[in-house]
């Protein structure tokens, strides 16, 4: 699983101030603790159990904050497929 279009996204988020970060953590409830509240205002991730999903069917959903347009946009930009419902309680479900 060629996972460089995920990196460059993420690294193009960090520009606007984002932690982004693949892998992170085992779940979703210890990626959130780990973060500090500064860190949490924009973030966006996959943990370790989305890691596996995205190594099996190439789809994983992200945790986010911030601006999930400017997310979604920047993903699109680097021709990751997304899905999302443009609500902020959803996460945004990509595809490699």
């Amino acid at each position: 699983m060629d996972k460089s279009k995920i990196t460059k996204a993420f690294r193009e988020l960090r520009k606007y101030g984002y932690v982004a970060k693949q892998n992170f953590w085992c779940c979703q409830s210890c990626a959130w603790a780990d973060l500090t509240d500064k860190e949490a205002e924009k973030a966006v991730f996959y943990h370790e159990q989305d890691n596996q999903d995205l190594k099996e069917d190439g789809t994983c959903h992200l945790a986010w904050s911030g601006d999930g347009q400017l997310i979604v946009e920047t993903l699109r930009k680097h021709e990751i497929k997304v899905d999302w419902d443009g609500t902020n309680n959803t996460r945004i479900r990509i595809e490699l």
